[in-house]
């Protein structure tokens, strides 16, 4: 258990709700001062992230007696965000046993890992909270003949596919699409380096926890942070559009050092400043939907094809009923659209690590895009050296309007960063 100092900023969106209260410790003093003097204080706060990234609070109080009195531990939950899932609590509360146990003269924490490994109950996620597609749903996939592969991330299946060989390219879709959305750039990508192509958990072949609380900025983050491990991916091109994006780069921020270019397409790192109509617009559609239909959503985007009937029953593959689309549904309220919002501090703080950065960065743009075609200039103002590309005609899934064409652009551009050729003068 690492502990931190979190700021000023940071503690002012936090809500305490209290998880363990001890008022007596004083009554096992050598308990007491052991914890004292690995915390070096006898009153007072220390905080800690757990492995689920939510920040927790001990709290100590001196009744006078010479030695810490009573203990508290305190989730400090986003105030605007559900508290989190009970599972998750509990392994992180574990967490903090073992590690009070280790701190603590008199207790041993293998113990308590025996007690917990004879229990065999470990936290998890409840029965029926999490859906699976059946994979027959995706029988009849266009231009998209790889089989897919499962990493598991905390107790949930993610999906993905994988094809070429040499340094890795991750490719990350968006909402509410999933890696079906690469396949036409998926060919061309392949020739230069290893491709993978990760489904996001509540999409495509992963799992779908059905909880509304399941669903956060930080949560999502974190699952694709741990598959980035899990792959053991290093040396990173990423690859991003759409959510993606919102995602890719809080993780670039969080491991810089699997990463070493980067390519951002119709997308955003929302700091919590305004975002536009057009987001405004869809944000507010979704939220009044019970059930979307995924086909027809990707369609209405497109400006150069139209989608076939087969290419549109595969983006609604992955949403048989709408027990299946809490994900989807949740997404857009996840973004962060006023300062206070969940997920916009820690996008400020990973913006000034990202403009730390000294990595390639390539800015492919659909400018028919009406949702985020706008908002290339920020991405420029945290990538100031960064190399833009106008796509006309495109819109926000470039993918599906310019996909060979993006490809081969992002296939030239990294030729010249693998070879040192220079960039061609027009941007």
């Amino acid at each position: 258990m690492k502990l931190l100092t979190p700021t000023n900023e940071e503690l002012s969106g936090l809500r305490a709700d209290p998880l363990l209260w001890e008022q007596e410790l004083d009554l096992q003093p050598n308990l007491a001062e052991s914890i004292e003097r690995s915390l070096g204080k006898r009153s007072g706060r220390v905080y800690w992230r757990s492995p689920h990234d939510h920040l927790y609070a001990l709290e100590l109080a001196d009744l006078g007696r010479g030695r810490p009195s009573m203990a508290l531990v305190y989730g400090m939950w986003d105030r605007y965000e559900p508290r989190p899932p009970e599972h998750e609590i509990d392994k992180d509360l574990i967490g903090f046993g073992v590690w009070f146990a280790d701190q603590a003269d008199g207790l041993d924490p293998s113990n308590l890992k025996r007690v917990l490994a004879h229990d065999r109950r470990q936290p998890s996620w409840p029965e029926g909270s999490v859906l699976r597609t059946p994979l027959e749903a995706f029988g009849e996939l266009p231009d998209f003949p790889y089989e897919p592969r499962f990493a598991e991330v905390e107790g949930l299946q993610m999906a993905y596919v994988e094809i070429g060989e040499g340094a890795p390219l991750l490719l990350l879709h968006g909402e509410p699409t999933w890696g079906f959305l690469y396949r036409r750039m998926i060919p061309v990508l392949a020739k230069i380096g290893r491709v993978v192509v990760p489904d996001l958990i509540g999409f495509g072949r992963s799992d779908k926890p059905v909880p509304d609380n399941a669903y956060s900025y930080r949560s999502h983050a974190r699952w694709l942070r741990q598959f980035i491990e899990q792959l053991n991916l290093e040396s990173v091109t990423l690859v991003c559009q759409d959510w993606g994006g919102l995602l890719g780069l809080r993780v670039l921020s969080q491991i810089p050092e699997r990463f070493s270019r980067l390519v951002a397409m119709n997308t955003a790192f929302p700091d919590g400043s305004e975002l536009g109509a057009g987001f405004m617009r869809w944000r507010h559609y979704v939220q009044r939907l019970h059930e979307l239909d995924a086909g027809s959503i990707v369609q209405r985007t497109l400006r150069r094809r139209q989608l076939s009937e087969a290419e549109a029953k595969a983006y609604r593959a992955p949403f048989p009923t709408a027990d299946y689309q809490t994900g989807a549904l949740t997404f857009p309220r996840l973004v962060p659209t006023h300062p206070d919002h969940p997920g916009a501090y820690e996008n400020r703080v990973a913006i000034e690590r990202l403009r730390k950065l000294d990595l390639p960065v390539l800015l492919p743009w659909g400018v028919a895009d009406p949702v985020l075609g706008h908002l290339e200039p920020r991405m420029k103002a945290i990538f100031p050296n960064a190399r833009s590309i106008t796509v006309a005609d495109a819109g926000h899934f470039i993918q599906e309007d310019a996909g060979e064409e993006v490809a081969q652009q992002i296939s030239a551009w990294l030729d010249r960063s693998l070879t040192g050729r220079p960039e061609d003068s027009s941007r």
